[in-house]
Parts: structure tokens; C-alpha cells; sequence
């Protein structure tokens, strides 16, 4: 029996991981602007954590949470069974329904994932099969990759089933009839819950610190870094930087989230700070790589700079959020 699932689509979102890559490819094949359904939130929380470590995140809540508000609904499932795991994924291909799955990319090297040799996971979406061949049609929507092919299915175990990884994992998507679309007054709600946390939240006295108060908590503390220890400092910038991606895709997902909503509310204003956002992520990607050079370049100097390019994202988030707040000010949308 063969059966395919045409037309699942590639991920065009250069700051995505691949999980969050495969969640994309997801619901634009269910006809979802992704942007709209996980990019909803403008927030910073940044925490001191007492052990070493400090922690940023640029949400509240998850993105399966945000999902399951608008109507979709996402089951992680794991089998300690390949055939059991694969019988699974094909009831599910049958109905239809592409499945999302870990792989590890050792094994994908051998088809076509240009790796490097090492064990990692990765998100792939299996959209059919062919038992007379044994094969499993795979797509990987990532942008560095957009792989659409056939692999034997015994090649694809091998990865799935990796002991390098959550083994035979996958996904399965619940989809709400009608779809869901965002109403004016929801958007304008979300928008006012960014504007008050970014703005006003003072957050718990226990080194937690939100909105811009983080951000420039942040920075405060990057230039009391210079103090310590050279391998400390290096601790802490290294923790940024692997914790940074997310903000770059949040801030750019946001951007693209008010431009949809500016369409809806009718709003261009809404667009422009879009495009704002835009230009924020920039200097985020600046510095992330700051963090990440810094590990080799001369330290104290380099904290100073991220000390001031922080503050300079902090105060173009500031105008942002100010001209965010005076567009809903003004608006026609009753709530």
C-alpha cells in the first residue's frame, strides 16, 4: 500500500530551531498564519538564579499553550516500541495527517542531512509510505535543509529509534472545525497584556525581573560582570547566548503577529511597529554574537559594549511599546 500526503510545506523562518521549524510546517498545512497563533506574546523575564546561573525567556506561556487556546490541540507521544511507534504514525498518515518526529541527524547523514558527524535531535514530518518498497516519505521543512524525499523505512528507524535521543517520539495534531481567527477585541486584550508587562510590571523581589525592568537589570549586571572572574563572566555570557535564539524568534514573530493584526484591526500603526520590531532583532542578533565572541575576545571590553547595546534595545523596545500603547489608546475597537 502507498500513500502520500501532498503539499507540506517549508519552514521560511531563519531563527527557528527545528522543533518549533516542524510546528510551522504544521499549521500552515492546516491554513494557519502561524505568526497569529504562537507569536502573540511581547515579554522579557530575566532571573538571577542564585547558582551561578541566570535565565532570560521572551514568554509566559508556552507555544503548545498558545496553540491549544486557538483551537489546536498537540499530543506528544512516545513508544518503546519502533513497529508499535510506526503502525501509529501510518494510522495517522492514512487519516491524512502528516506526523512531526525526533530523528536523530547521525543517521539522517547517510540521505541527505549535511551534518557533522555527531548526535543530535531534530524535527522531521513523515507524510506517507510505501510498503512495497519500505520506504517513508519524509519532509524537513527547515530552511538550511528543505528536504522532501523518500527514505528506507529501516534507515529511518535507525534514527527515530536513536538511544542519542527521546526515542520513537512524535506527534500528533487536533485540529478545532471552524478554524479559529483572531476576534478585534481578543487582539486588542493581548496587546494591552504585552503593554502592561513590558511597561509597568515590577515582578516578585526575588531576582526575577520583567519587561524592561529586565532588560535593563540585565544590563546592569552585565557591566558588574567585568568584575568577576574572567571564567565566570565567560559562564554567564555563554548561558545568554544559548538562551538568546529564542528571543530573536519571538521578537521577530511579533513583528510579524502585529502586521496580520494591523490587517484585522484595520490599523496600519500596528504595521509600523511591526517593522520596529524588525530592526529590534537585528540588534538582538548583534548582541548574541557579542556573547558568543566574547568567550574569545578581550572580555572587559566586550561587556562593555553589550552593556550599551542592551540599553539601546531596551530603549528602542521603550518607544515601541509607547507608540504600541497610544495606537490602542486611539483605536475604534470597543473591548
Amino acid at each position: 500500500m502507498r500513500r502520500l500526503i501532498p503539499n507540506v510545506p517549508f519552514c521560511d523562518n531563519d531563527y527557528y530551531p527545528c522543533g518549533p521549524v516542524a510546528l510551522d510546517a504544521m499549521l500552515q498545512f492546516y491554513g494557519y498564519a502561524t505568526p497569529l497563533l504562537l507569536h502573540g506574546e511581547w515579554f522579557f523575564m530575566y532571573q538571577r538564579q542564585g547558582n551561578r546561573d541566570v535565565e532570560v525567556t521572551p514568554r509566559f506561556t508556552s507555544l503548545f499553550q498558545g496553540m491549544q487556546r486557538c483551537g489546536v490541540r498537540v499530543t506528544e507521544h512516545q513508544e518503546p516500541d519502533g513497529e508499535t511507534a510506526w503502525e501509529h504514525a501510518k494510522s495517522q498518515i492514512d487519516m491524512g495527517k502528516p506526523v512531526p518526529a525526533l530523528a536523530d541527524t547521525h543517521y539522517l547523514e547517510a540521505y541527505y542531512y549535511p551534518g557533522l558527524g555527531h548526535h543530535s535531535d531534530h524535527s522531521v514530518i513523515l507524510a506517507g509510505y510505501d510498503d512495497g518498497t519500505d520506504t517513508v516519505h519524509v519532509v524537513d521543512p527547515s530552511p538550511g535543509k528543505r528536504f522532501r524525499g523518500d527514505l528506507p523505512l529501516s534507515g529511518f528507524k535507525e534514527a527515530w529509534g536513536s538511544e542519542h535521543i527521546q526515542r520513537y517520539t512524535w506527534m500528533e495534531f487536533q485540529v478545532s472545525e471552524p478554524r479559529w481567527t483572531p476576534e478585534a477585541e481578543q487582539a486588542i486584550r493581548t496587546i494591552r497584556q504585552n503593554i502592561r508587562l513590558m511597561l509597568h510590571e515590577k515582578g516578585p523581589p526575588s531576582g526575577i525581573f520583567i519587561g524592561l525592568q529586565g532588560l535593563r537589570t540585565l544590563s546592569d549586571d552585565l557591566a558588574r560582570w567585568k568584575d568577576l572572574n574572567a571564567d565566570q563572566s565567560r559562564n554567564y555570557l555563554k548561558q545568554l547566548y544559548d538562551q538568546l535564539r529564542p528571543i530573536l524568534m519571538e521578537r521577530d514573530g511579533h513583528g510579524k503577529h502585529l502586521k496580520l493584526i494591523a490587517d484585522i484591526l484595520k490599523e496600519p500603526g500596528l504595521s509600523e511597529v511591526g517593522d520596529q520590531l524588525w530592526t529590534i532583532t537585528q540588534k538582538w542578533i548583534v548582541f548574541r554574537n557579542l556573547c558568543f565572541k566574547a568567550q574569545k575576545k578581550a572580555l572587559k571590553q566586550t561587556l562593555e559594549k553589550l552593556h550599551g547595546r542592551l540599553l539601546e534595545i531596551a530603549s528602542l523596545e521603550e518607544r515601541a511599546l509607547i507608540q504600541l500603547q497610544a495606537i490602542i489608546s486611539g483605536s475604534s475597537v470597543v473591548v
